[in-house]
């Protein structure tokens, strides 16, 4: 089997993959929020503290997701740059036009869009429950700032993919010293 064969192999698996992610964002964020309403009926108070949770659970699967992409981006980077099969290296070569476009962009929207929905209906929920039994104000601060800091989250998860994937554009494949270190200080590009 030639090596193009297995990459359009390896991109169909990781198409697979992330609608696997979707998915499973579904479920993470029904089950926050079946169980912060107390849905489950288990509980004699609801548990609404769980809700804070489902900025967390939305980065976990986007940063997921952008990986699957990043690797996507890649692998047709590498087909464009191989020209074993005509139409494969033509094929590649338009939807890069079209992906500079934004024309491939509808995904990605859908993927942040939904984490910030759910990031924003479920923990604002919560975040009015508790000023509406005035409990303490200290509890709806340490709320609020666990909120603010899953958005924030949100956010540097999708930065990064966006800048990730410019360097994917504006590099080279193989010259590995143009490419940043990339250990957990750097992720979101921060200076060490």
């Amino acid at each position: 089997m030639d090596t193009s064969n297995l990459l359009k192999q390896e991109v169909n698996q990781t198409l697979e993959d992330l609608h696997d992610f979707a998915k499973w964002k579904l479920i993470a964020v029904s089950s926050l929020a079946a169980a912060g309403l107390g849905l489950s009926k288990s509980e004699p108070q609801m548990p609404y503290w769980l809700l804070m949770f489902v900025p967390y659970a939305c980065a976990y699967v986007d940063l997921n997701c952008y990986q699957y992409l990043l690797r996507i981006l890649l692998i047709a980077k590498v087909l464009r740059r191989t020209q074993d099969d005509a139409l494969l290296y033509q094929y590649e070569e338009q939807c890069e036009i079209y992906r500079k476009k934004g024309f491939f962009g509808l995904g990605i929207f859908a993927q942040l869009g939904s984490s910030l929905t759910f990031s924003a209906i479920l923990p604002g929920f919560t975040l009015v429950r508790i000023a509406h039994d005035g409990t303490n104000i200290w509890l709806f601060v340490s709320a609020l700032v666990a909120w603010l800091i899953g958005i924030l989250l949100l956010f540097l998860c999708y930065r990064s993919f966006i800048k990730k994937s410019m360097l994917l554009d504006d590099n080279d494949l193989l010259p590995e010293k143009n490419l940043p270190d990339q250990t957990v200080t750097n992720f979101f590009f921060f200076k060490r």
